[in-house]
C-alpha cells in the first residue's frame, strides 16, 4: 500500500492559508495573491487541488498525490505560489 503526503492544517495556517467551509470528503484552504486567490483542496482520498483565482478567471494548477512536505513546496514554488510562511509584517 503506498502512503502519500497531505499537508497539516498547521503547515497550511503558517503559510497564510485559512480553512474553509468545504463539500463532504474534502477540506479548504485558501488564501489572497497579488492578483487573486491561492486554494489548496485536500481530498480524503489523499489527492489534492491547487486552484488559482487570477482577475476573476479560475486556473487550475495541479491534481494528484504527493509523497513528502519537499516535494509539496516544490510544487509551490513551480506554480509561482509562496512556500513560505509570510514575513511579519513591521510596524
Amino acid at each position: 500500500m503506498s502512503v502519500f503526503y497531505q499537508p497539516s492544517a498547521e503547515l497550511l495556517q503558517a503559510l497564510g492559508f485559512v480553512q474553509f467551509r468545504s463539500p463532504p470528503r474534502q477540506m479548504r484552504y485558501s488564501r489572497p495573491s497579488a492578483c487573486g486567490q491561492e486554494t489548496v483542496v485536500l481530498y480524503e482520498d489523499d489527492e489534492l487541488t491547487l486552484l488559482e483565482v487570477v482577475d476573476g478567471q479560475m486556473l487550475y494548477s495541479f491534481q494528484g498525490r504527493l509523497a513528502s512536505e519537499a516535494e509539496f513546496r516544490v510544487l509551490l514554488r513551480q506554480v509561482n505560489w509562496s512556500a513560505e510562511p509570510p514575513a511579519p509584517s513591521s510596524l
